[in-house]
């Protein structure tokens, strides 16, 4: 190509760009205003299609869960770690609440509950002998009540006998002497033997009795004393026998029993495996009975299309990896709270993700031409529908 040639195939490509840019701005303004106005004549020749579309909620992801949730059984936790002897069920296994999973050797805490056995049963005795010390103080105090009512029969026997002997003296005294002053018959009075000894009969009778009195109030200390060690002792077997039920409960606890009717799943263990508190992985995991429900996640940019509206609505339930696979579901529970969904622990890397969280219970978990939801499938759920 000459010189002449190209300088004039310049300006012919300048105005080929020129008409190709023209074309294309024409051609973006005119689909512009179909978009528009092709929308608004929509709207006009079928306003409903708007609130169908309106009406049509998020597809969220889920997992099918039952209610209540899986349940782990490991360790229990009286024991640190404990050697299994005994397994009562395998995989697949329908079991009925409080049946026997597995059992861990309680050798150790059967001697702890021996101990703590002869411990209550030493209280015990010491209940009994201090019972057997307050039958004793009251046969005591029944004596002493005794002896203070001969001491004060005595008492009163010497004293007649005192005041008799005395009348007598005075009358004696008096015929003699008939002119006897108060004070001569006192003198003599005071000097006969016979009504001095008497009067010191008296005396000793009056001693014995307020001695007897003092020993009765005295019991009274003592038998607050015996019903405190009785308190005391009683306590001790209390104390005891709490140790006792705290030793069975040990062992107790080291039969595994399931805590509602499920289906066990994953048995990892066997008769002579140990356990202990630094094991993470379960021993076996008991599948719950009962319904199954979805546990939906509403990530915050679907949180808005929400509400508690959708309580009591019928959804539809996709299986993650067939869409063709649809089930019935309706929404239970729509939570308040963001919190970080159930599956971000499930990868090597801990994700921080924060969802609301819906409820939704499966209407028929296994239906007669479609695969069963299983726990922990994960599903999409159309909250539109």
């Amino acid at each position: 190509m000459t010189r002449l040639q190209s300088d004039r195939s310049i300006p012919r490509l300048r105005y080929t760009l020129y008409v190709a840019g023209v074309v294309i701005m024409i051609g973006s303004l005119l689909g512009a205003k179909l978009l528009t106005n092709g929308t608004a004549d929509d709207t006009k020749a079928d306003p409903s299609r708007v609130t169908t579309a309106k009406l049509v909620g998020p597809v969220v992801m889920g997992t099918v869960d039952s209610d209540p949730q899986p349940i782990p059984y490991g360790l229990p936790p009286v024991l640190q770690s404990g050697t299994i002897v005994e397994k009562f069920v395998k995989d697949g296994d329908e079991v009925k609440a409080g049946a026997k999973l597995y059992r861990f050797d309680t050798s150790t805490l059967e001697s702890s509950l021996l101990v703590a056995q002869k411990a209550a049963d030493v209280a015990k005795i010491k209940v009994n002998e201090a019972n057997l010390g307050l039958t004793q103080h009251e046969e005591h105090v029944k004596n002493l009540k005794l002896a203070v009512t001969v001491a004060e029969r005595t008492k009163l026997g010497k004293n007649e006998t005192y005041s008799l002997i005395e009348r007598r003296l005075k009358d004696y005294y008096q015929t003699e002497n008939k002119n006897i002053t108060p004070e001569q018959l006192q003198v003599k009075l005071d000097n006969d033997e016979k009504l001095l000894a008497a009067k010191v009969e008296y005396f000793k009778a009056l001693s014995e009795w307020d001695l007897q009195q003092r020993q009765i109030e005295a019991q009274k200390v003592a038998k607050e004393i015996i019903l405190n060690q009785i308190k005391q002792a009683e306590a001790v077997v209390k104390q005891a026998e709490a140790e006792v039920s705290k030793a069975q409960t040990a062992i107790d606890l080291c039969t595994i029993r399931a805590k509602v009717d499920g289906i066990i799943e994953q048995v990892t263990i066997g008769e002579g495996a140990t356990l202990g508190v630094s094991t993470l992985k379960p021993a076996l995991w008991l599948i719950p009975a009962g319904p199954r429900i979805v546990r939906a996640e509403i990530e915050a940019d679907f949180a808005h299309r929400v509400s508690s509206k959708l309580i009591g609505k019928v959804v539809t339930i996709y299986d993650n990896t067939d869409p063709k696979l649809t089930y019935k579901g309706e929404v239970q529970r729509i939570s308040d709270t963001y919190l970080v969904k159930r599956s971000s622990n499930e990868g090597l890397l801990a994700s921080d993700t924060r969802i609301l969280e819906a409820a939704i219970k499966v209407v028929d978990v296994s239906p007669t031409d479609r695969p069963p939801l299983r726990v922990g499938q994960r599903v999409r759920v159309d909250l539109g529908q």
